[in-house]
C-alpha cells in the first residue's frame, strides 16, 4: 500500500472514531516515515485512546527527546505536559529540557516551526527542513536552568479540536496563549458583521496579548485551524515572571504593537483587496507615532508626505471656511482603523485639513515613498485611496454648504 493511501485510510479511521484500526494504520505510517514526528504524535495519542498508557508514555518520551534535541522547545514542553498528565512520576523529559537550557542557553531556545511556501505547519514532515523557517521562540530565549524549569511548571496545557473557537470577540481574558503544537488563525470582526483572517500562527507563536496587556475584552476571534495544544500562562504567573525577567514583558508588548497594526490593516477598506501575506509585509512599512490630547497631528496648509492610520484613540478633523472669515469648522471625528492624509500621498498639494488628537493617540505613519512602492505591486490600493479622497472632498463641500445655509 502506498504512503498516500495509507495516510488517507489512517485519517478516515481517525475521523470515524475507529481508534484500533487507526492505530494499525498509524503504526504502518510510522514504520514507513520514522522521522515524521507528527505521525508519531498521533500514534502515541492512539495508544492512549486504546488503553495502552504505558506504550503511549514510551512513545511520547521518544518524541519529546527528538523535539528537544532539534531545538523545538515549545513542542517538547507540550509533549512533556502530556507525559506528566498520564504518568506524573515521569520527569525525565523535564530534567532533560532543564539540562539543555543550561548547556545551550540562548542558542537552544530559537527553533519554532514557521512553514514557508504556504505549507501548513501541521502538514509538514519535520525531516523536510527545507520548507521550514527557523525562528526564535521569544518568550523562552532568556530563560535557562532552574528558571526554565520553573517557567515550564507554571504553564497549563489545553487542547482544542480543529475549527474550535479558543476565545470569542468581546470576551475578557487573563490568559496569554503559547502554541505548543498545531496552528491558529485570528479573525477580525468587521463592522459589516463579517469576519476576516488577519493572522495565522503556528508552534512557538503566542496570542491573546491585546486583552491580556490592556486588561480589556478580546478584539479578535481565535480559532484552531488544526487540532492544537496550547500552553496557557495566567496573569499571576506572568506578573511574577516579569519581575524576574523584564524582557518578557517587552517581548509581549512588541508583539502586541505589531498584531494591533495587523488587525487595523485588516479592517481598513484601503487594504481590503490586498492579499493577506502582502498585508503582513505592508505592516512593516508603518512607523508608530504617539500624541496626547490637544496635539496637532497635521496642520492645514502645510506640506506633507505621509499618510496616517489610527491604531488607537481619536482625532478631530477641521478646516477653515473662507466664506466665513476663515472660521474653523469641524468636519468629523475618527477612531481606530480610520485613516487620513491621503492627499499628501496622491499629490504635492498642501494639507487640506487640520487634525488634532482628542485623547491619547497612537498613529501608524506611511511615507509617500513606501506607498508608491506598494501601489506599483498592488494598483488597487491607489484606486481605493483616490476614491476615498474624492468622497472626502465631496463631504467637505457638503458640510461647508450646509454651514452657509
Amino acid at each position: 500500500m502506498s504512503i498516500e493511501k495509507l495516510r488517507s485510510k489512517a485519517k478516515r479511521a481517525l475521523l470515524d472514531g475507529k481508534y484500533p484500526k487507526a492505530l494499525e494504520f498509524f503504526e504502518g505510517l510510522h514504520k514507513a516515515e520514522p522521522n515524521d514526528l507528527r505521525t508519531y504524535v498521533k500514534l502515541a495519542e492512539l495508544r492512549e485512546k486504546t488503553g495502552d498508557s504505558v506504550g503511549a508514555v514510551k512513545d511520547y518520551i521518544m518524541i519529546a527527546k527528538a523535539y528537544a534535541e532539534q531545538g523545538f522547545v515549545v513542542q517538547a514542553i507540550a509533549i512533556n505536559k502530556i507525559i506528566l498528565r498520564i504518568s506524573p512520576e515521569q520527569t525525565e523529559i523535564q530534567e532533560r529540557l532543564k539540562e539543555l537550557s543550561s548547556e545551550r542557553g540562548d542558542s537552544w531556545a530559537v527553533s519554532t516551526i514557521h512553514p514557508q511556501d504556504h505549507v501548513r505547519a501541521d502538514d509538514v514532515n519535520l525531516g523536510k527542513q527545507a520548507k521550514l523557517n527557523v525562528q526564535r521562540t521569544p518568550l523562552l530565549a532568556d530563560l535557562s536552568g532552574d528558571e526554565f524549569e520553573s517557567f515550564m511548571d507554571s504553564l497549563t496545557l489545553k487542547t482544542f479540536a480543529a475549527d474550535e473557537h479558543i476565545y470569542e470577540y468581546g470576551v475578557e481574558s487573563d490568559c496569554l496563549y503559547l502554541i505548543g503544537m498545531g496552528s491558529v488563525r485570528l479573525n477580525i470582526q468587521l463592522s459589516s458583521g463579517g469576519k476576516r483572517v488577519f493572522s495565522r500562527l503556528s508552534e512557538g507563536d503566542f496570542f491573546g496579548e491585546h486583552a491580556f496587556m490592556s486588561h480589556t475584552a478580546h478584539t479578535d476571534v481565535a480559532v484552531a485551524e488544526s487540532e492544537v495544544s496550547l500552553l496557557i500562562i495566567d496573569r499571576e504567573t506572568f506578573d511574577v515572571w516579569v519581575k524576574k525577567h523584564a524582557k518578557i514583558k517587552d517581548t509581549v508588548e512588541s508583539f502586541y504593537r505589531q498584531r494591533v497594526l495587523d488587525r487595523v490593516l485588516a479592517m481598513t477598506p484601503v487594504f481590503e483587496n490586498v492579499p493577506e501575506d502582502a498585508r503582513m509585509a505592508l505592516a512593516s512599512k508603518f512607523n508608530m507615532r504617539s500624541f496626547v490630547e490637544g496635539d496637532i497631528v497635521v496642520q492645514e496648509g502645510e506640506l506633507g508626505e505621509s499618510f496616517f492610520l489610527i491604531r488607537s484613540g481619536h482625532v478631530e478633523v477641521s478646516t477653515h471656511d473662507i466664506k466665513n472669515n476663515g472660521q474653523q469648522i469641524a468636519l468629523s471625528v475618527m477612531g481606530e482603523g480610520a485613516f487620513f492624509g491621503e492627499v499628501a500621498l496622491l499629490t504635492d498639494k498642501p494639507r487640506t485639513a487640520t487634525v488634532v488628537a482628542k485623547d491619547s493617540l497612537e498613529l501608524m505613519e506611511l511615507t509617500r515613498e513606501d506607498f508608491n512602492a506598494i501601489t506599483i505591486e498592488y494598483p488597487s490600493v491607489r484606486s481605493v485611496v483616490e476614491l476615498y479622497q474624492k468622497k472626502r472632498v465631496q463631504d467637505t463641500i457638503k458640510t461647508l454648504m450646509q454651514r452657509g445655509n
